[in-house]
């Protein structure tokens, strides 16, 4: 029904899903370390802990908070000044207890270097030192794994989760492995907290799975592993917005991998039962996320109809969607361009009449 604008949608082609991250020198972070430059090329540098009778593992999980406290505010130069001298710490930390011969380092000490080596992994443009970054990730945080025994923290076990899962996005492969590492983290989550770090989990596979990283086998199981979270959480948190979204996005990804190459549905009543409940699940909602990811589907919905009528009904539910997400806050540019072609369209039929 839109019309020709490369932005209106395209039938039978789903719309893709929104993924949902200034050096300052001799700055003080929140640990009380010192940031110093000491290479001619200053993007490297090195963190300078104290060195008194302060706890330096505390001070160099400082200096790691601040990097990432830096990357959540769009200081990217100064979030790899601060990862690259955690690692640079962390490695001088490392040989300095092997020299002095002196008891095991607590296993927080490999969580904070490997967590460092996987952030700076996710910042390289470089292919070769993505996958060096990500194996020294994974060495470090399987030591912080061994070193806790049987106690291993969620937070561990998450670190572990998002290596693997980058590492199979690398390699084109299988992610049994994180998916493992996953369920252990689900297990180890403290019960106040449990239900904001599984979303957060299930976001992040989801993600994964609708970047057309991984084969599609292994995207299915990322699909499948966050449509369970979502539910089994769903059964205690009816009215969860965020639970609702992230089942619909999954139920959304799983519809949308049985669209071919040439833009044809393989089985069309499955896609629409999977497209439908979507928008079931999402007819509470009250969040604009909500409601613009409720205006998506029922977008695709449309796209998939073969009679015009029925394709005009599920436009015309996406405008209402869109409409309500507006009111609440800004809608996407792609979202207020479709209402304006669908509408403006409307509006020329009704003239030729």
């Amino acid at each position: 029904m839109a019309g020709e604008d490369s932005s209106a949608p395209k039938r039978k082609r789903p719309m893709g899903l929104k993924a949902r991250s200034s050096k300052k020198a001799n700055a003080v972070t929140s640990a009380g370390a010192q940031e110093v430059a000491d290479f001619a090329d200053e993007t490297t540098a090195t963190v300078m802990l104290r060195g008194d009778d302060t706890n330096e593992i505390d001070e160099l999980e400082g200096i790691f908070t601040s990097a990432l406290e830096a990357l959540g505010e769009g200081e990217d130069e100064r979030a790899l000044t601060l990862l690259r001298g955690t690692v640079h710490e962390s490695d001088r930390l490392l040989r300095l207890h092997d020299t002095n011969g002196e008891g095991e380092l607590e296993p927080r000490f490999y969580y904070i270097y490997g967590s460092a080596l996987f952030s700076l992994a996710e910042a390289s443009q470089d292919i070769k030192d993505r996958g060096v970054y990500l194996e020294l990730a994974l060495h470090r945080l399987e030591q912080a794994r061994e070193k806790m025994g049987d106690g291993v923290e969620a937070r561990v076990w998450m670190a572990l989760a998002k290596v693997k899962l980058e590492i199979a996005a690398e390699a084109e492969s299988d992610v049994d492995a994180a998916v493992q590492a996953l369920d252990q983290a689900v297990k180890a989550f403290g019960a106040n907290d449990e239900a904001a770090q599984v979303l957060e989990a299930a976001d992040l596979v989801l993600s994964l799975a609708d970047s057309q990283r991984l084969p599609v086998c292994a995207s299915s199981r990322l699909i499948a592993w966050g449509m369970a979270q979502a539910r089994r959480l769903l059964q205690t948190q009816p009215d969860s917005d965020e639970c609702q979204c992230i089942l619909a996005r999954a139920l959304w990804l799983q519809a949308s991998a049985m669209i071919n190459d040439d833009d044809e549905i393989s089985d069309t009543l499955v896609f629409a039962k999977l497209l439908t409940e979507a928008v079931e699940v999402l007819e509470k909602t009250e969040s604009s996320d909500g409601l613009v990811l409720r205006g998506e589907i029922e977008i695709n919905l449309g796209n998939a109809q073969d009679e015009e009528l029925d394709m005009e009904q599920w436009y015309t539910k996406a405008v209402a969607s869109f409409r309500r997400a507006q009111e609440m806050g800004e809608l996407p540019e792609q979202f207020v361009q479709f209402i304006d072609d669908f509408e403006n369209e409307s509006d020329s039929d009704e003239s030729d009449e």
